[in-house]
């Protein structure tokens, strides 16, 4: 008995956690949905390759180490047309061997690592930004997603009054029915319209469901049908400039362009390294000395590309126009958005009209059903007619409830097209 406590306690205490669990935010939702789309992993991924790309690069700074060799066989050699009394004048050997082991450093480049190095990250803020942009997307699809719940939740509220409303009239006409003051066809014409709001309200908990287990592979999160969504607060319009990803991702590809000019220009700079060559071979450097032998070799090395036919030139060309192209996709991107943002501007001073408008609708058809449910429990109006200024009533409210919802969609949906 003594665990009996305990053990209520500790249902009370799971009950009102997973009740808790079950309050969402649009905020919220975002925020599951951002840390759970795969997508978001590729951000790390560019990371890990740009630090591995990096770590390449840096190696140009360091000396380089090669090691060859080789055997060669040739059908004349260097030969001395001179004969002398008592002198043997040595013969180059046919047959050839030697093994080399090179070390060169590299003294100055032109640049050309430091360039590639800017390259890499240059394109490493630009493969995040494609992330982002595809993070704003997502943000989008779980506004809609959210909002679309709200609809269906709101559409569910009004149907249901609406059965409440018809299943209590239903049972006092019964009441006549069995009293004998009133029609048993205007029970069953009752009976006829609770079915098909039954219909309506399953339509809309289906609607709901759906919305609910789309929200849920979203997040990645347990959402049941039951969950309590909170309608956002509507957001007031800004000025300001734009501050989509897509118009940063356009700044990061025109850098990608530049830093790729300036690589293409360190291709025309001198480039000046040291080296060092030891070998063992037959024959060594002395070619008259016909036995296996080491040598090494050491200086300096100058290159210096002084014509390639304008090749530098026709590339650094073909990146400007690539500039111009993404500066001309930037500018059309803004002037389509800023078009987006005066339709949702109109979209949001309609909605905010037919709200005004919707309050008194809804009012006066409250009047009209409330007058008629009165002369129908006196019986002198029929169910049809009552029904009808049930059903305007009902449509009035999911009116006044759907434009409110999409007026405060609108508004949040302005400051996402913005950026903001």
């Amino acid at each position: 008995m003594k665990c009996f406590p305990l053990l209520l306690l500790g249902l009370l205490a799971t009950g009102w956690l997973h009740a808790q669990e079950q309050r969402l935010t649009l905020d919220s939702a975002w925020h599951y949905a951002r840390e759970y789309y795969p997508m978001l992993k590729q951000k790390q991924v560019v990371d890990e390759v740009t630090a591995l790309q990096l770590r390449n690069i840096k190696t140009g700074y360091l000396p380089q180490v090669e090691l060859g060799g080789k055997a060669t066989y040739q059908s004349d050699v260097v030969s001395i047309p001179i004969k002398l009394p008592n002198v043997s004048i040595p013969t180059i050997p046919k047959d050839q061997y030697n093994v080399e082991l090179q070390v060169k450093q590299t003294i100055w480049d032109g640049g050309a690592t430091a360039g590639q190095r800017e390259l890499q990250l240059a394109q490493q803020k630009a493969e995040q930004q494609k992330v982002e942009v595809e993070m704003h997307k997502l943000r989008q699809q779980v506004m809609q997603v959210y909002f679309n719940a709200l609809l269906w939740e709101e559409n569910l509220a009004a149907r249901q009054q609406m059965h409440a409303e018809v299943k209590q009239r239903k049972e006092r006409l019964q009441a006549g029915v069995d009293n004998g003051t009133a029609l048993a066809s205007q029970v069953d014409i009752l009976k006829a319209e609770l079915l098909r709001t039954e219909q309506q309200v399953y339509e809309a908990q289906t609607g709901k469901h759906a919305a609910v287990q789309t929200l849920a592979l979203l997040t990645g999160r347990d959402i049941r049908d039951n969950v309590q969504l909170e309608l956002p607060a509507a957001q007031p319009q800004q000025g300001g400039e734009l501050q989509r990803p897509e118009l940063q991702l356009y700044r990061y590809q025109a850098d990608v362009l530049q830093q790729q000019g300036h690589l293409t220009g360190t291709r025309s700079m001198p480039r000046l390294s040291a080296f060092a060559t030891g070998g063992y071979g037959r024959p060594g450097l002395n070619m008259l000395d016909n036995k296996f032998d080491f040598y090494y070799i050491g200086g300096l090395r100058l290159n210096w590309t002084l014509w390639n036919w304008h090749y530098n030139r026709t590339e650094k060309a073909i990146l400007q126009q690539q500039e111009r192209t993404v500066a001309a996709q930037s500018e059309t991107f803004s002037l389509q958005t800023r078009s987006q943002l005066l339709q949702q501007s109109a979209e949001i001073s309609n909605l905010a009209a037919a709200l005004e408008k919707d309050k008194e609708i809804v009012s006066l058809r409250k009047s009209v059903r409330t007058v008629s449910a009165a002369q129908l429990d006196n019986g002198v109006m029929t169910v049809h007619d009552y029904l009808t200024d049930l059903h305007a009533e009902t449509q009035a409210v999911i009116a006044e409830k759907t434009h409110h919802v999409q007026w405060v969609y609108a508004t949040l949906n302005y400051q996402v097209i913005k950026g903001n």
